[in-house]
């Protein structure tokens, strides 16, 4: 069984899929757009035609397997799509120290806890 891929190594995924999509029909555009009536450049654009436009349909391929896997990872439980990145992380740690400050300076003496009349 395969291991369960990282949200770096998707995002990672997704990037070099879509510039693949974009640079193989930005090569059969540049291909389509040449004007030269001769045999033999017509059959070298008829060829590079065919090249980009499989290369297209297999970077759509993989970008459909890479939804299957995100699909997979996320019912089975892999994918936490909810979960905490660095940042919350840092921010929730840093909360916590400074609620533990101003605790340890109500407890010293230092700051009088609020009365509401």
């Amino acid at each position: 069984m395969e291991s369960q891929p990282t949200a770096k190594a998707l995002h990672n995924r997704i990037n070099t899929d879509i510039s693949q999509l974009l640079q193989r029909f930005e090569n059969i555009m540049a291909t389509a757009t040449v004007d030269n009536p001769s045999y033999t450049s017509t059959a070298v654009e008829t060829y590079q035609l065919d090249v980009e436009s499989t290369a297209l349909i297999r970077a759509a391929e993989d970008l459909l397997g890479l939804t299957r896997t995100m699909k997979e990872t996320w019912l089975f439980g892999k994918l936490d799509t909810l979960g905490e990145d660095e940042r919350d992380v840092e921010r929730r740690e840093k909360l916590e120290q400074d609620a533990q400050a101003v605790q340890k300076a109500i407890e010293g003496g230092l700051l009088m806890p609020s009365v509401e009349k």
